[in-house]
């Protein structure tokens, strides 16, 4: 089964976003963007031309700040990499699919706006 890894607010990035791919230029809706990052295990049907974490890890790690970084569907975007760094160690020979998540302004002001205890 997948593991799934999403950036936390601190590192979300403002950008602007098409929501309508049919129609190219029509919709576009600013909102943040946050690194996403799914590791594959043995069992699920990863790509062969996926970095294995370690790989991903070694290419994209700032020696400096510790942080993950890189580019995806526009925005450079960065993670933390600790949560993936408490994996058990044969996680680092699995398969990692980065990649975003999006976010509108007015989809994160209308949750916001909900009280907790409701659900959609």
């Amino acid at each position: 089964m997948c593991k799934y890894f999403t950036a936390t607010d601190e590192f979300a990035v403002p950008t602007t976003q098409d929501m309508d791919p049919e129609h190219r230029g029509t919709r576009f809706m600013p909102g943040v963007m946050k690194a996403f990052v799914t590791i594959y295990e043995p069992n699920d049907d990863a790509h062969p031309s996926l970095p294995t974490l370690r790989e991903f890890l070694a290419k994209n790690t700032d020696p400096k700040s510790g942080l993950v970084s890189y580019a995806v569907l526009g925005p450079r975007l960065t993670i933390d990499p600790a949560p993936l760094l408490q994996l058990p160690p044969e996680y680092l020979d699995y398969r990692v699919g980065p990649g975003a998540s999006f976010v509108s302004d007015e989809a994160l002001a209308w949750s916001r706006s909900r009280p907790s205890d409701q659900t959609a």
